[in-house]
This record gives structure tokens, C-alpha cells and sequence, in this order.
């Protein structure tokens, strides 16, 4: 430790000690080295510093290399990024809101790949990938700054704090799932959920294992979509088994043009039936403004 170093060093190097990744521990390596002394009794601290820093760019370099030869994944519509700590839960978290059969096991970075699945909830669809835990050589800081939404899975709240950096430097919306919650007896649960409305936390109590509120967190996760559904329907027939996805403040010319480009200009009439009409088979315009579980009735010309 450098003498005489100011507080300025002392924040990079507690910055330093707890990033998660080797980007964030090069980042403020380089800021303690910035940041050290510059004085003849620090100077073998601060090249012992600097070889460190240079061990780390060259594994960040044979990092980069590897990487050449892998496969990206293809970001297919709205995608999730499972994110947790070794042993968190995060592959049965995968299995129990997708179609996918991930390696599951009792000890820590048994995800050493990124897995991927398909979410289903009521017509809808995304993509998920669980990430190896966080710290290890294959988790991809990439994958996660990209992501429409980054779920957090933590075993207790503490650790939300630790996983924090990650989340904090997502650009996509963030959801925590406090995961195996059926360790816990029915004070224990109380007690959790009267912290996570105190901390008011945007997540769900779960148990991958017994899929304890799995509804919940698929209705959290549809909400993070900002979608709607919109069925269409023939006059004189029942609307359609699938809905038409749409973005949020989607109107009725977009779901003209999402059946059929330019099928708008021969929209002679239109009826709507649900959330946003003031009452069954309401007329509109194109223009009129949808809302989830609408259905929509097009008479053309």
C-alpha cells in the first residue's frame, strides 16, 4: 500500500477490489495507478501495480482472440439476460421460464456457456440467455449492456448490492428474482417481503425448484416488454387464436400494415372491441389508439 495516498486512490482501489469483471478491474487499476503517489518511496508499489495491469491486458488480449472463433448470439425480438452470482439458481430459473434443458448442478459455475431459451407467455415471445455467474472467465459484459431487460437472481438482498455494478451499467430495464425462497418458513418469507417493499425493488420472491409465483414473474417480465396484443378478427367470424405484438401505443393502421403492407388504404371501416373502445364494436379511425387484449374488426373496400 503507497503512503501518503490520498482518499481518491482509496476509492479506485475498493473500486478495483470488488469489480466483477476484467474489464472494471483493469478500468480502476488504471485509475489507482493514476491516482497513487508520485513519490520515491511508492515507486516499487506502483510498478508492481503497472505488471499486474499489464498480466490482466493480456488476458483480456487472449480473451478477445478465443472470442474470434466463438459464435455470437443472434438477438432474436425482446431479449433477457439472466445474471446471478455462482450458485444462485440462474439455470433453473432458465428451465422453469423457457423451453430450454440447461445443465443443472449443486455447486457453483456449473453455466460455463451461455445457455439460451424461449420465453411463452399468452401469444408472446422473447428470448433468454443465462450467463455463466458473474466473475467468471466466460461471462460477456457485452450480452449484458445490450439486453432489452437484465434479471438479476440473488438468493438473499445482499447480494443485489453486490451485482449492482452490472446492473447499473445495463442500458435495458432491470428486474430482480430473489430465488429459492421455499428455504424459507413463513416468518422468513414475511420478513423478505417486508424488505423488498421497504427497498421497493423491482422484483419477485420465486423458487425455481417448487415454482412458487412463477405466474407472477412471467407477468413481471411481460410488463418489462412494453408490448400489447391485438387480435384481429373477420366480420361475422371469432377473432384469431394468435394475437398480433405490437409496441405500446401501437394504433389501428399499425395493425393494418402488420397483416399486410399498404392493406391501411383499403381499410374502409374499422370495429373495436376491448380495453380501448367505449363499448363493443366501436367505430374508429386508423389513427385510434390500442390497448392490450383489444380486437379488431377491419370491413375493406
Amino acid at each position: 500500500m503507497p503512503i501518503n495516498a490520498s482518499y481518491e486512490y482509496f476509492d479506485a482501489e475498493k473500486e478495483y477490489l470488488n469489480a466483477a469483471t476484467l474489464e472494471d478491474k483493469i478500468y480502476w487499476l488504471e485509475e489507482m495507478i493514476r491516482r497513487a503517489p508520485k513519490h520515491k518511496s511508492s515507486e516499487n508499489f506502483v510498478s508492481e501495480l503497472k505488471r499486474r495491469l499489464i498480466k490482466f491486458k493480456e488476458k483480456e488480449e487472449k480473451g478477445r482472440k478465443s472470442s474470434k472463433g466463438k459464435k455470437g448470439i443472434r438477438k432474436e425480438g425482446f431479449q433477457f439476460v439472466l445474471v446471478g452470482l455462482p450458485n444462485s439458481g440462474k439455470s433453473s430459473v432458465l428451465s422453469r421460464i423457457t423451453n430450454a434443458s440447461p445443465k443443472i448442478s449443486s455447486y457453483g459455475f456449473s453455466t460455463t456457456t451461455p445457455e439460451i431459451g424461449t420465453f411463452y407467455y399468452e401469444g408472446v415471445k422473447a428470448q433468454v440467455i443465462d450467463l455463466p455467474p458473474i466473475g467468471s472467465e466466460n461471462f460477456d459484459i457485452g450480452i449484458v449492456n445490450t439486453a432489452d431487460c437484465v434479471i438479476g437472481v440473488v438468493e438473499r438482498t445482499e447480494e443485489i448490492e453486490e451485482i449492482g455494478k452490472i446492473l447499473t451499467r445495463a442500458i435495458g430495464k432491470k428486474i430482480i428474482i430473489l430465488n429459492k425462497v421455499d428455504l424459507l418458513d413463513k416468518e422468513g418469507l414475511r420478513k423478505l417481503e417486508a424488505k423488498i417493499k421497504s427497498k421497493k425493488i423491482n422484483g419477485v420472491m420465486f423458487s425455481a425448484l417448487t415454482g412458487f409465483n412463477l405466474e407472477r414473474l412471467k407477468e413481471l417480465m411481460f410488463e418489462q416488454m412494453d408490448v400489447i396484443r391485438v387480435y384481429t378478427k373477420e366480420p361475422g367470424k371469432g377473432k384469431a387464436k394468435e394475437p398480433i405484438v405490437l409496441p405500446r401505443g401501437a394504433n389501428v393502421r399499425d395493425v393494418a400494415e402488420k397483416i399486410l403492407k399498404g392493406f391501411s388504404a383499403k381499410v374502409k371501416d374499422t370495429r373495436v372491441t376491448g380495453p380501448s373502445s367505449k363499448f363493443p364494436n366501436q367505430r374508429v379511425s386508423l389513427s385510434h389508439e390500442l390497448k392490450d387484449l383489444d380486437v379488431v374488426e377491419f370491413h375493406t373496400r
